[in-house]
C-alpha cells in the first residue's frame, strides 16, 4: 500500500486512466479501495468506457468489473512503474489534466432503457455498443454480457432482442450478406421495419433459405424484447395499451406474409408451414426467458390473426403456376390446424365430393373485402378463420383445381368474386371460356363423361341446384343452360355417341328437352359450317357438319331444320366443284352462302368465272332448289318469306335458267341458249299433250303468276345477232335464214309470255327489224333461185338446140337467144300473175309489185309478224287460212277435245298458239274487241 501513499485524488484518477490505456485494469479494484470517495463505481465505468480499447477481450476485464461492483479487493499488484510515472506530474498539472479529461457518459444517448437501471447495466450496454461501433466484433458482446444476464431482466431482454438477432443474422444465418446489422440499427427499428430488415435476406428453401428459421430466430427474439420494452413503458401509463402493442407488433409479421405471397407465393407457403405463430420463438440459450405474461385469450387472438394471414395469402394469389394449388392447400391445412378445424378438407382428397355449405356470413362479402388492405381486417368474413370461411376456401380451391386440370386457371380471389359477386353473364362467360379451352386442348380430354360430372359439380358443388341457393362457381347459370353448353362442347369434341347416350338414349329423364337438343345440334352444325374453309363435305368443317347431321338425323327424322341443313350442305358441296372467287380476291367459303342476302346471285358469279358453266344447267338448278329448300333468301322482289316453297323454287329456277341463257348468249353459244328457251322456258300450258311436271320447266304453283324472267330470256336471246365465231358459222344464206327464223320464234314466244303491254312495243320493234331482214334474205334467196333456174333453162335450151351442150357442138345463134329470153320472160310474168298480190307484196316488197309501199302501221307489222311466224317459224302447221286468226283459234280448241281426234304435232300446235296469242295481243294493244270464248269446255280465252 505504500506505493499509493502520497497520491492525490487527481493523481489517482490519472493512474486509473493510465491503467485503462495500457489495457490492464486489474489494478482498478485496488485503486478504488484506496480512493473510495474519489474513484467511485460510476467514474471508473466511465474511465473504462472512454480509455479501455474496445479490442480488449472481455475476459480480461470481466472479473475486474465484478470486483468493482462487489467492492471486493483484488490481490496486491505491483503498481510501482505506473505510480512512478504519475508521481512525476505536479499537483496543479494533475488537476489540469483531470479537468481536461473527456469521459463518455455512462448511459448511452438515446438508449431505450430506463435511467433508473443500475450503473453496471448501463455500462455493459454502452460498452457493447462501443465494441460494435469501433471494432464490429459482436461476438465480444456476448462474452461481455453473458456473466451478468441472470442478474438483470433488462439486460436479458436487451440481449435477446438486440444482440441475439444481430449476431445470428451476421454470423450464423446470413454471413455472406453484404450489409451487416449493427446493434444501433436493430435497436432503433420499429416493428414493421424490423420485420422487413430481419427478413430481407430470406430466400426459398430451393435456394438454400430457411424462412421458418429466420422467423423463429430473428423476428421472434426481436419481437419478444420489443414487446417487453413496450409493455414496461405502457404499463406505467395505460395497462390496456400494452395488449394492443403486442397485437400491432405481430400484425406486422402477418403483413409481411401477405405481401410476400404476392411477390413469392412459394416463400409464403414455406413461412406458414415452417412457423407456428407468435409462440414459436427460438431464444437459444435463453429459452427460460419465454414471455409468460400473455394471457390465454391474447395468445388465441394472436393465433387467429396469424391464421387469417394464411387465408389472406391464398386470396392474394393472382398468377397461376406449377404447384400453386397444392401450396394453397398446404396453407389451408395449416390454418385448419391452427384453428382446430375438425371437418375434412376436400382439397386434400382426390376426386370430387358433394359439399353442403351454409354461408350466410359470406353473403355479406363485398368487393371491398377483396382489396389487399382489407384482407387482414378482423371483420373480413372471407379471411377471418371460421368454420364457414375455411369450408368456403376449401370449395374454392377444389373448384380451381378442376379448372386447372382442364387448362383454365383462375385465382382464388377471382373465383370467390365470381361466385359471390359475379352476375350470371360473367359466370356464363367463364363457362364458355372453359369449354373452349377443353375443345382446344392437345391432346383433348379422353373422358367427356367425367368432364360433364366435374362441370355439374362446379355448378352447385354437388349440393342443391336451386337458383336461390348461392352454392357453386356457376350457380347463377340455369341448369338447363349449363347442360346445353356441355352438350354443345361434347358435340364439338365429336363425341357423338356419348352425347346421344347421355342426352337421348337415357331411360330416365333426359337432362335436356328434345327441342333444346335439336337446337343445340343445329347450332353446332352451323358453327362447323361457318368455320369451314372449303365447301367439299368430305373435308374440314363441312365434314364435321355432315357427320354431325348424319349422327342425329335418326333421332329427329321429321326435323325441318335438319332437312334445311341437308339441302344447304348439298348446295355447298355442289358449288365447291366450281371456281368461285368473291370480291377483293376472297375465295369462296361456305359461310358466304349463309351471310349473303341473295345466295342465288352466287350462281351468277359461278357462270361468270366458269366459261362452260352454263352447260351444267341441271346441276345449277339442283343447287338453286337446295338453296331454296335450305330456307335461305332468294333475293326475288316478289317473293315474300311466307310464300309457299314451290313458288320460291319456281322463281329460283326461272332466275337460274335466265342466268344460264344469258351466259350462253354472252359466250356466243346461240344454239344452247335457243334450246334452253325452247325446252325449258316454254310453259307446259302452251304445249297441249305435254306432261305437266316435266323436269327442267319452271312450273308449279308459280306458273299462273306474273313471270318477268322467262319472257326476258326469250327476248334477250331473240334479239341477239350472231357475233364472233357464231357469225362466221352462219355465212351461208340458208344458215342465216334458219338462224333468223329461230330468233323470230323466240321473239314470238316473248310476245306471248310478256306480262304487260308496256313491253310489247320494244319486242315488236325488234320483230320488225328481223322481219325486214327476213324479207331481204328471202328476196335474195328467190333471186338466186330464179338465177339458177334461168341458167339451167338456158343451158337446157342450148342443149336441146344442139348447141354447146354437146362436146364439139356450136352455140346458139343470136336469134335463138333472143327467142329464149322472150319465152323465159313470158313464163316469169305468168307466175307473177298467178301468185296472190298480198303474198307477193309480203315476199317481194317494192321489187316486183311495180309500185312503192306505203309506211306500215302497227297492225300491218303485227299481221306481217303473224304471217311470217306461221310460214317461217312453224312451217309445218296444219292448213289453216292465214288471215283468219279466229278460225285458227277454233281449230286449235277442237284439236284439244276428245281422244279420238288425231294427235297434232307439238310444233304445229305451238305455232298456232303463238300466232293466236300474237294476233289477240296486238288486237288488245290497238283496242280491238277480244274474241268470244269458243266454248265453256275450251282451253280458256286467249291472252
Amino acid at each position: 500500500m505504500t506505493v499509493l501513499e502520497g497520491l492525490s485524488d487527481s493523481h489517482a484518477a490519472l493512474l486509473a486512466v493510465q491503467l485503462c490505456l495500457n489495457g490492464d485494469v486489474s489494478g482498478l479494484p485496488l485503486l478504488k479501495s484506496q480512493f473510495p470517495h474519489t474513484l467511485h463505481l460510476e467514474l471508473l465505468f466511465r474511465i473504462i468506457l472512454t480509455f479501455l480499447p474496445e479490442i480488449t477481450e472481455p475476459e480480461q476485464y470481466i472479473q475486474v468489473i465484478k470486483q468493482l461492483v462487489d467492492d471486493s479487493s483484488a490481490p496486491d499488484r505491483n503498481l510501482d512503474t505506473d505510480v512512478a510515472a504519475i508521481r512525476e506530474i505536479s499537483e496543479p498539472d494533475a488537476r489540469k489534466q483531470v479537468r481536461h479529461l473527456k469521459l463518455l457518459p455512462l448511459r448511452r444517448p438515446h438508449l431505450n432503457i430506463d435511467v433508473s437501471e443500475p450503473p453496471l447495466i448501463q455500462f455493459l450496454i454502452h460498452r457493447a455498443h462501443r465494441i460494435d461501433t469501433e471494432v464490429g466484433l459482436q461476438l465480444y458482446i456476448l462474452e461481455l454480457v453473458d456473466p451478468f444476464i441472470s442478474d438483470s431482466t433488462t439486460l436479458r431482454d436487451w440481449t435477446i432482442s438486440v444482440v441475439l438477432p444481430a449476431i445470428r443474422f451476421n454470423y450464423e444465418y446470413h454471413p455472406d450478406n453484404e450489409g451487416a446489422l449493427s446493434l444501433e440499427l436493430v435497436e432503433s427499428l420499429d416493428s414493421r421495419s424490423a420485420v422487413n430488415i430481419l427478413l430481407s435476406a430470406v430466400e426459398p428453401h430451393a435456394k438454400g433459405g430457411d424462412v421458418g428459421r429466420d422467423l423463429k430466430g430473428l423476428v421472434g427474439p426481436w419481437m419478444y424484447g420489443h414487446v417487453k420494452s413496450k409493455r414496461r413503458k405502457l404499463d406505467k401509463t395505460d395497462p390496456n395499451s400494452s395488449t394492443d402493442s403486442v397485437e400491432v407488433g405481430w400484425q406486422d409479421v402477418n403483413e409481411w406474409i401477405l405481401s410476400t405471397s404476392i411477390r413469392d407465393f412459394h416463400l409464403a407457403i414455406e413461412a406458414v408451414e415452417q412457423w407456428s405463430g407468435p409462440g414459436d420463438i427460438n431464444l437459444g440459450d435463453y429459452d427460460g426467458a419465454q414471455d409468460g405474461d400473455l394471457s390465454e385469450d391474447m395468445g388465441r387472438r394472436l393465433m387467429f390473426r396469424y391464421a387469417q394471414a394464411g387465408l389472406a395469402s391464398i386470396y392474394a394469389l393472382s398468377d397461376g403456376g406449377f404447384g400453386l394449388i397444392s401450396g394453397a392447400s398446404r396453407i389451408l391445412s395449416r390454418v385448419a390446424d391452427f384453428t382446430k378445424f375438425d371437418d375434412q378438407l376436400h382439397i386434400n382428397s382426390a376426386g370430387i365430393h358433394p359439399l353442403s355449405l351454409h354461408i350466410p356470413e359470406l353473403e355479406k362479402v363485398s368487393r371491398q373485402h377483396l382489396l389487399h388492405n382489407m384482407l387482414l381486417n378482423p371483420s373480413n368474413p372471407l379471411t377471418y378463420p371460421t368454420k364457414e370461411s375455411i369450408s368456403f376456401t376449401d370449395a374454392i380451391l377444389v373448384s380451381i383445381r378442376i379448372l386447372d386440370q382442364y387448362g383454365r386457371w383462375m385465382s382464388p380471389r377471382a373465383a370467390a368474386e365470381l361466385m359471390l359477386l359475379g352476375q350470371a353473364d360473367a359466370q356464363f362467360y367463364e363457362l364458355r371460356k372453359l369449354l373452349e379451352t377443353l375443345n382446344h386442348q392437345h391432346p383433348p380430354p379422353k373422358d367427356w363423361n367425367q368432364v360433364r360430372e366435374s362441370l355439374l359439380w362446379l355448378h352447385s358443388w354437388g349440393g342443391s341446384t336451386q337458383p336461390e341457393v348461392p352454392q357453386g362457381l356457376f350457380w347463377k347459370i340455369p341448369l338447363l343452360k349449363l347442360e346445353r353448353e356441355i352438350f354443345i362442347a361434347i358435340l364439338t369434341a365429336r363425341e357423338y355417341n356419348l352425347a346421344a347416350d347421355v342426352y337421348l338414349s337415357s331411360s330416365s329423364s333426359t337432362p335436356l328437352p328434345r327441342e333444346e337438343i335439336e337446337s343445340a345440334v343445329t347450332e353446332t352444325i352451323f358453327a362447323a359450317y361457318d368455320n369451314a374453309t372449303n365447301g367439299n363435305k368430305t373435308r374440314g368443317g363441312m365434314k364435321r357438319a355432315a357427320d354431325l347431321l348424319e349422327a342425329f338425323t335418326p333421332y329427329f327424322p321429321q326435323s325441318v331444320p335438319f332437312q334445311q341443313i341437308s339441302s344447304l350442305l348439298s348446295a355447298t358441296h355442289a358449288l365447291s366443284f366450281y371456281s368461285l372467287t368473291l370480291q377483293h380476291g376472297v375465295p369462296f367459303q361456305p359461310v358466304s352462302i349463309r351471310v349473303h342476302q341473295d345466295p342465288i346471285s352466287l350462281i351468277e358469279k359461278v357462270l361468270e368465272q366458269n366459261p362452260k358453266g352454263y352447260t351444267q344447267l341441271d346441276d345449277l338448278l339442283a343447287i338453286g332448289r337446295n338453296l331454296v329448300a335450305a330456307g335461305l333468301p332468294t333475293g326475288m322482289v316478289g317473293t315474300s318469306s311466307d310464300s309457299s316453297p314451290s313458288k320460291a323454287v319456281v322463281s329460283a329456277e326461272r332466275r337460274i335458267m335466265s342466268l344460264a341463257i344469258a351466259a350462253a348468249v354472252n359466250a356466243s353459244d346461240f344454239d344452247t341458249a335457243y334450246s334452253y328457251v325452247v325446252t325449258r322456258v316454254i310453259p307446259p300450258s302452251l304445249v297441249p299433250g305435254s306432261e305437266r311436271g316435266e323436269r327442267g320447266h319452271a312450273q308449279g304453283e308459280g306458273e299462273g303468276e306474273d313471270d318477268d324472267i322467262s319472257w326476258r330470256s326469250a327476248y334477250n336471246t331473240g334479239r341477239h345477232p350472231p357475233t364472233g365465231k357464231e357469225a362466221q358459222e352462219t355465212t351461208t344464206l340458208v344458215s342465216r335464214i334458219a338462224r333468223l327464223s329461230q330468233r323470230m320464234e323466240l321473239l314470238s314466244l316473248a310476245l306471248v309470255l310478256a306480262p304487260a303491254a308496256e313491253y310489247l312495243p320494244e319486242i315488236l320493234a325488234v320483230w320488225r327489224r328481223c322481219e325486214e331482214e327476213m324479207s331481204s334474205l328471202q328476196e335474195q334467196e328467190m333471186q338466186e333461185a330464179e338465177s339458177w333456174d334461168y341458167q339451167g333453162d338456158r343451158q337446157g335450151r342450148m342443149g336441146m338446140g344442139g348447141g354447146a351442150a354437146l362436146p364439139g357442138g356450136f352455140g346458139p345463134s343470136s336469134s335463138e337467144l333472143d327467142a329464149l329470153d322472150t319465152e323465159l320472160e313470158r313464163e316469169r310474168r305468168a307466175r307473177s300473175t298467178r301468185q296472190p298480190q298480198p303474198q307477193r307484196q309480203a315476199q317481194r316488197p317494192g321489187k316486183l309489185s311495180g309500185y312503192e309501199e306505203a309506211p306500215m302501221g302497227l297492225f300491218d307489222v303485227a299481221r306481217g309478224a303473224a304471217s311470217a311466224l306461221r310460214k317461217n317459224a312453224f312451217p309445218l302447221t296444219s292448213a289453216t287460212p292465214a288471215n283468219s286468226s279466229r278460225s285458227m283459234t277454233n281449230s286449235s280448241g277442237e284439236e284439244g277435245q276428245g281422244a279420238e281426234t288425231p294427235r297434232t304435232r307439238k310444233r304445229d300446235v305451238v305455232s298456232n298458239l303463238v300466232t293466236e296469242g300474237l294476233v289477240s295481243g296486238i288486237g288488245w294493244v290497238i283496242g280491238a274487241p277480244a274474241p268470244a270464248p269458243a266454248s265453256a269446255s275450251g282451253r280458256g280465252s286467249p291472252e
